[in-house]
């Protein structure tokens, strides 16, 4: 078995093994279109195995918010999350998928600018947003910084740093009675 039929197999046993909670695609690194067909049944099969997909997104080819958005219309069912807010160039599409795409998060890694992290959340909500740190690349505590200074109130800070992705990742909230 080659190509996806291999990457679904692996996935699913991957999922059997270890506490798996989301996929990471860069299409810029496998050189494949995000809403090409092979992408969008890995997107499927992630989504019916319960986990979000977060896709690198920002000014290289395959990477645009817009042609993600594409794939996450094709893939209702699955949470689709752009990585860097769309890319600082792209924000505005950004924005635009994600609120046209119930299923299309932001997360905040790499975002320049305080500021942006706060209009993400004016526009979105803070519901659509996901704290990120896009680790190693990027300083966990500079990101983390970046997220404090936006200007946030203290409940939009719960959904950003951890509400959020305790729901979409389905973890146990220990305020909730978890762990």
């Amino acid at each position: 078995m080659h190509g996806l039929g291999r990457t679904v197999l692996i996935l699913r046993d991957a999922c059997k093994k270890y506490p798996i909670r989301g996929v990471k695609l860069h299409p810029a690194h496998y050189t494949l279109h995000p809403y090409g067909e092979l992408t969008v049944d890995l997107c499927r099969e992630a989504g019916k195995l319960g986990l979000p997909v977060l896709f690198h997104c920002g000014d290289e080819m395959m990477c645009l918010p817009l042609q993600i958005g594409e794939l996450a219309k094709k893939c209702p069912d699955t949470t689709v999350i752009l990585a860097h807010m769309g890319g600082f160039a792209h924000n505005r599409d950004a924005i635009e998928v994600a609120k046209t795409c119930p299923n299309v998060y932001v997360d905040t890694s790499e975002v320049p600018l305080c500021k942006e992290i706060k209009w993400f959340v004016d526009e979105l909500g803070p519901e659509k947003v996901l704290f990120g740190t896009d680790a190693p690349c990027c300083d966990p505590l500079v990101e983390l910084k970046k997220v404090q200074l936006a200007g946030l109130t203290r409940e939009e800070l719960e959904y950003v740093l951890y509400k959020n992705a305790v729901r979409i990742m389905k973890l146990e909230d220990k305020e909730e009675g978890g762990r």
